[in-house]
């Protein structure tokens, strides 16, 4: 039951007065023929006591007016019915008139008192529910956080409070209101755009009950905030003629308020949430930066070494020294084809560009094509290789995998001695595939282990063999996008646990096996 209507209840117009008029004429008239039965056993005091006690009860329900008429009423019919001589309205008993008019005297003050008790206990009922009502609202909105949800709470309160229709308008980049379709608003048709723009730029309520435009069908509110002002809250409403009563309005405006707390709350969270974003970027690029120049520096300074050597020789050096510096311009060179190609399937990765190309692979096939790679670069290091029993086939992206097994076994010939081997331990369940790369470095300090799978993070960032931090943030991205899981642990003997699950979510077809070629 809205705040406005049980107002106006309490306060009827001049049609609720005839009506509880009515009723304060109607009453005393039964109660006078009820005592009519009665009069040869009750004696004019009674008489009158029952009459007051009509007054009360008109009073308490039909208010002070209509208990006035009551009292008229009830002095005429004492007077003709039951007070010597009857039938007529004189009154010859002094005892009659003075129990008469004592009956009036406390009928008009307990009529008073009653009236001022009512208007007290309405008024405070009315403030209770006030008060409730703004509660829920609170509540309600304290609960969301975005200004579709703020907004849906906002006009689905005010029609319930109100008794109202309501439409938020919202300026745009170039200071005007627009109306979004894509909110969910109680709809308004034929908002005037001008006259809401007009409110909003000079700050004031305009349009229906107010000095400006008053024959406007809509009220305009505007919406200023500690923000200043940023929209117009339209209302129309269904039985109510603005102007408002100044505690109705007064009671519209708190709500208002509350509502653009809750968007200034949002707005303010948004523009916090942005600000970090631009404070992460800035730091991922400083990293990025940071991690690109230190990996650059040591191939560029060698490329540029080796090079201007090569220009420079007069034909001193010798046929071996000439293969020396050629051989480590190519390397270096590759290895900054290495650091570019990571950032790129990073970048790759992070916007999701990558399209999952998943066929049914034995895994001896993934890791015999990684190795394959790798022949190069670990020709002189022992690489054990453990398979479980009966592996079936699992279904996954190639590429992919491979390029996560090759970043492991870099990672894990970067960080050990050359003289120590590496395993590949590779088990399977119903479930998953479990693939274990393990080495015998000197493994990560406990702490560091949750952060080796960030972008950018690097161990020791001054150490001969470090990268830009990126080899293990894709691996991760890969076997995510996988719908696996990737995890590091340290080996009690010394050395790094790397160690990969992949789902098998569905089962391997039955068919022969044709040898596929895994194209890296």
């Amino acid at each position: 039951m809205n705040t406005i209507s049980r107002f106006f209840r309490q306060n009827p117009s001049r049609y609720g007065y005839l009506t509880d008029s009515f009723f304060g004429i109607t009453i005393p008239l039964i109660f006078t023929l009820a005592i009519w039965f009665f009069r040869n056993v009750l004696i004019p005091s009674n008489i009158l006591l029952i009459y007051l006690l009509g007054v009360f009860f008109v009073s308490i329900r039909f208010g002070f007016f209509a208990s006035i008429f009551a009292c008229l009423i009830i002095a005429a019919s004492f007077a003709f019915f039951f007070a010597d001589p009857i039938f007529s309205l004189e009154i010859y008993d002094f005892d009659n008139v003075m129990g008469l008019s004592i009956m009036l005297v406390v009928g008009i003050i307990s009529s008073d008192l009653t009236q001022k008790l009512r208007s007290k206990t309405l008024l405070i009922e009315s403030k209770e529910q006030k008060s409730s009502m703004l509660y829920r609202l609170s509540k309600d909105l304290a609960q969301v956080h975005t200004e579709k949800e703020i907004i849906t709470i906002a006009v689905t309160h005010i029609h319930a409070e109100f008794d109202s229709f309501s439409t938020f308008l919202f300026s745009n980049d170039a200071n005007k209101l627009n109306y979004s379709n894509e909110l969910p608003y109680i709809s308004l048709n034929n908002i005037d755009l001008d006259i809401a723009n007009w409110a909003f730029n000079h700050k004031k309520m305009a349009g229906k009950g107010t000095a400006n435009l008053p024959l406007e069908p809509y009220l305009y509110m505007p919406l200023t905030c500690s923000l200043g002002t940023i929209g117009v809250l339209v209302l129309q409403f269904s039985n109510l003629q603005p102007p408002f009563i100044s505690d109705q309005y007064q009671f519209l405006d708190t709500v208002v308020n509350q509502i653009l707390q809750a968007l200034e709350r949002a707005k303010l969270a948004e523009q916090a949430k942005e600000a970090t974003l631009k404070m992460q970027a800035e730091s991922l690029r400083n990293s990025l930066l940071s991690s690109i120049s230190h990996d650059l520096r040591t191939p560029l300074a060698t490329i540029i070494g080796a090079a201007s050597t090569l220009e420079s020789d007069i034909g001193e050096l010798t046929d071996d020294n000439r293969k020396k510096l050629i051989s480590n311009i190519v390397e270096e060179s590759q290895r900054m084809s290495d650091l570019t190609t990571k950032i790129l399937e990073m970048a790759r990765l992070e916007a999701g560009e990558v399209i999952l190309h998943k066929e049914w692979y034995t895994p001896e096939e993934i890791i015999g094509s990684a190795l394959h790679c790798l022949d190069k670069k670990l020709k002189c290091r022992q690489v054990n290789l453990y398979l479980s029993q009966d592996l079936a086939l699992i279904q996954l992206d190639a590429v992919l995998i491979q390029q996560v097994i090759i970043n492991l076994l870099d990672n894990a010939h970067k960080y050990s001695p050359l003289e120590k081997s590496i395993d590949i331990f590779v088990d399977a369940t119903s479930n998953d595939l479990a693939i274990s790369i393990i080495d015998a470095g000197v493994g990560v300090p406990e702490h560091l282990l949750p952060k080796i799978f960030d972008k950018f993070f690097q161990v020791n960032t001054e150490s001969a063999q470090s990268g830009v931090g990126l080899g293990l943030p894709i691996c991760r991205a890969i076997i995510e996008a996988h719908g696996g899981l990737i995890s590091a642990t340290n080996r009690p003997e010394g050395g790094l646990i790397i160690k990969f699950n992949l789902p098998m979510l569905e089962s391997p077809p039955c068919m022969d096996l044709e040898e596929k070629a895994i194209v890296l």
